[in-house]
């Protein structure tokens, strides 16, 4: 299936969230957000590779105890690495650490696409995918889809792939020769002084996009193949996005577009309405959302919004929505450009954020899209601000996130020691549009 074919199929046949949001855009504060329904600070994992508490309220029990069988195929990065220097990476994970999945045929990371393994459930032998990885999941998800097609109980899977994602040339030799000679286009918020690096990038970037749209193609055409096409629930979405150069950063983790905008697309035939709706759901809004769907019990630990009568079409938006934006301790790449810790929202029209200093960010994404211009003091937009830091001081209320120094948070939980947050700043980061 084609890029083009892809997007035909969804927007045919699919609901697409166009403002969709990983409020904290990294790898493993969105899966523990993804797993329990909550916010980085309450179920823990705030920075990459600590561990989830493994008796946490997850998604797999919830959907178990309203009688479904779960699987989950691919990365997981819930594991940890309580020595702060990716020491279980490459570790078996214990069962009670699979977080209540029935299947369970993953690996804790790696970014080695092409030559990737994964542990069975309880089995502790390191096994080869023996193809590109994303490729090989979709297959062993297709399988399970073919295996349960008849089944008595209905399933729950989850499929995570790891592209895309550094070291990004290293899709299939097909796909990226159908970028090598293309004339990458690249947002007009990318300085002149990163545009060569940012074209580069792209092109592998999008060759894995292009395999993935062949390993989706795997995926839904056993879903119409099993007969349960009406009645199966597709969820397509990411756990952060990627600056590429944009506002001169490169990865993730900071609170402009290009990192916290996410895919989010549904396809339900028989549930759901087809079309677009500018929701700015958040990563702790899925558990609760996709529960509500199918019609099972919230556990009360879940922090994120049932977005479900919305999706249906039950409930009209109010235009109040928001995702909280939260980066509760600066690390990685944070660090390296000299930021800190930060809260903000994003709703249908604004981004506003403010970190550890006071407020930091304000755009206007309807008139300005890629927030080339900070709104910050301007006089037009002071009862904008005003409005939108009284919202997230309730909204930080309501959660009892108190905002603390990113290092107190790091101190209390036992977590200064991690190497990613011991980085000194190689860049201290400068607006290169505050003269503009």
């Amino acid at each position: 299936m084609s890029i083009r074919r892809r997007w035909i199929v969804w927007r045919g046949e699919g609901l697409n969230l166009t403002h969709a949001v990983s409020g904290c855009p990294v790898c493993c504060p969105y899966r523990g957000s993804l797993m329990t329904g909550q916010y980085p600070l309450t179920h823990g994992v705030y920075i990459n590779d600590v561990e989830l508490n493994p008796n946490c309220n997850t998604i797999a029990r919830a959907f178990k105890r309203g009688g479904y069988e779960t699987a989950y195929i691919g990365k997981w990065h819930l594991y940890g690495s309580p020595d702060g220097a990716y020491g279980r990476r490459q570790a078996y994970v214990p069962h009670d650490y699979q977080l209540g999945f029935d299947y369970w045929k993953a690996f804790e990371c790696t970014h080695d696409y092409n030559d990737s393994h994964y542990y069975f459930n309880d089995d502790d032998r390191l096994q080869p995918w023996g193809d590109y990885d994303a490729r090989a999941q979709s297959k062993d998800a297709a399988q399970y889809i073919r295996d349960h097609a008849e089944a008595e109980k209905p399933y729950m899977m989850m499929l995570s792939w790891g592209p895309p994602h550094f070291p990004l040339h290293t899709a299939p030799q097909e796909y990226q020769d159908r970028f090598a000679h293309v004339d990458i286009e690249l947002r007009p918020n990318v300085p002149a002084d990163k545009q060569a690096e940012a074209r580069e990038e792209l092109r592998g970037n999008y060759a894995h996009i292009a395999a993935l749209d062949d390993c989706l193609a795997t995926v839904l055409d056993a879903i119409d193949a099993s007969g349960q096409r009406d009645n199966t629930i597709v969820v397509f979405t990411s756990d952060h996005g990627d600056m590429f150069g944009s506002q001169g950063i490169n990865r993730k983790s900071v609170p402009w577009d290009e990192s916290i905008r996410v895919p989010f697309l549904l396809r339900w035939p028989a549930g759901l309405p087809r079309g677009a709706l500018p929701l700015p759901m958040d990563a702790p809004d899925i558990m609760p959302t996709l529960l509500g769907l199918c019609e099972l019990e919230i556990p009360a630990t879940v922090q994120g919004q049932d977005y479900s009568a919305v999706l249906r079409g039950e409930q009209a938006l109010s235009g109040d929505e928001a995702a909280l934006l939260n980066l509760p301790a600066a690390f990685a790449n944070v660090l390296e450009h000299g930021f800190k810790a930060y809260r903000g929202l994003r709703t249908q029209r604004y981004t506003y954020v403010r970190n550890t200093d006071g407020p930091w960010l304000l755009f206007d994404n309807e008139a300005d899209p890629y927030q080339m211009r900070n709104l910050l003091g301007s006089a037009e937009h002071v009862d904008v601000q005003s409005a939108l830091e009284s919202r997230l001081q309730h909204r930080l209320a309501a959660l009892g996130d108190e905002f603390l120094d990113g290092q107190a948070y790091l101190e209390r939980d036992g977590l200064s020691h991690y190497q990613e947050v011991n980085r000194s700043c190689h860049r201290e980061w400068q607006d290169p549009w505050s003269r503009c």
